[in-house]
């Protein structure tokens, strides 16, 4: 939904954004990255509508607004719903394969069913970055990764998933990159100045590193994977200098 507000915003046309939490990407980053990318879209012109649930689109022949819980109707020739997904497993749990949310795969990619394999967005797996909880993750990084993971078991050469997640986003002229997940975390570093549209916020867990998103600071990114690899505790006021290095840590 950023993203296309982002594109359409540069085509010039008026863009009003509905989410139904109380801020955007609340489901995936924390506060602060929340509030930039809300404060950015505001300054290109996006109308937000935090906290508002979508009753139904109003229209015949073609789209002419949406209905917003209340009654309000905001005017629109064009709506773009980007809710996420449910996966489409039906007929693999009716066959007898485990599964809630997607299907139940092993580090392997293996259902609870004979030489039958799941990967990409349907896929619940044991994630070993999430402290193994099983999770799906819609992410292309996941797909591919979890692909190659089921081909080789296929060609009788298995290596469990152990891929780190990561993902990215173009908006305007910022570039946001994530790696890690985030789930769990209980407190948070700020690296850099947001003010210069360039930081990163560091997700930590009981003092150790498990996730980074990154704001036009690839260099964090790269270097932070790394940390989070090593499971290192480093104090939060170290993290917090950008004049360190992530790798020196």
């Amino acid at each position: 939904g950023l993203e296309s507000a982002a594109a359409l915003r540069k085509l010039g046309k008026q863009v009003v954004l509905i989410e139904a939490l109380d801020r955007v990407l609340a489901r995936v980053a924390g506060p602060e990255i929340s509030d930039f990318y809300a404060a950015e879209h505001r300054a290109h012109g996006v109308e937000l509508r935090l906290g508002a649930m979508v009753e139904r689109i109003e229209g015949d022949a073609r789209v002419s607004g949406v209905r917003l819980r209340g009654g309000e109707v905001i005017p629109a020739e064009l709506v773009i719903v980007g809710i996420g997904i449910e996966a489409a497993v039906v007929p693999l749990l009716a066959a007898g394969a485990e599964g809630a949310n997607g299907v139940d795969v092993d580090a392997f990619c293996r259902t609870s069913l004979p030489d039958v394999y799941g990967v990409g967005d349907c896929a619940a797996h044991e994630n070993r970055w999430a402290g193994g909880l099983r999770i799906r993750l819609e992410s292309v990084q996941n797909a591919h990764d979890l692909a190659s993971t089921a081909a080789k078991a296929i060609m009788g050469a298995p290596e469990p998933y152990l891929a780190m997640p990561w993902f990215w986003s173009n908006q305007y002229d910022l570039r946001l990159q994530t790696v890690g997940l985030s789930l769990g975390y209980d407190s948070t570093v700020v690296r850099g100045r947001v003010e210069e549209r360039s930081f990163s916020l560091l997700y930590l867990l009981e003092g150790r590193l498990i996730a980074l998103d990154c704001v036009n600071s690839t260099r964090d990114y790269v270097q932070g994977r790394r940390l989070i690899e090593s499971g290192a505790v480093v104090a939060a006021e170290r993290l917090a200098d950008a004049s360190v290095p992530l790798k020196e840590m």
